[in-house]
């Protein structure tokens, strides 16, 4: 009993230790999305995403995109792309300036 205990207590700990992290990419504010898609039920059968430091390339690349993914739709797919850019919470947007005597309201 107490080796079985052991065993599963080994087991967990082995599976937690090889959570495997999320790599980090800094410096990118927008992603762009390519939606490959059924065109009669609009059911999405692939998304394949791409990063970019800023929104306006994003958008331009959008042409260069779908041109690039439309041979490779399978059997009756569609393509579309869209983008989405990452903008500062309302909270980070309208932020006070310190004062310059340096004293903060309360």
């Amino acid at each position: 009993m107490k080796c079985s205990m052991i065993l599963l207590t080994l087991l967990a700990t082995s599976a937690w230790a090889d959570e495997v992290k999320q790599p980090r990419t800094l410096g990118n504010t927008a992603v762009l999305h390519v939606y490959y898609y059924a065109p009669k039920s609009l059911e999405v059968t692939y998304v394949d995403s791409y990063l970019f430091k800023d929104e306006a390339s994003c958008k331009e690349a959008i042409p260069k995109a779908l041109q690039i993914a439309a041979p490779y739709a399978g059997k009756g797919d569609e393509v579309s792309a869209s983008c989405v850019g990452m903008t500062p919470p309302e909270a980070l947007a309208n932020r006070k300036k310190p004062s310059p005597n340096g004293s903060t309201e309360l």
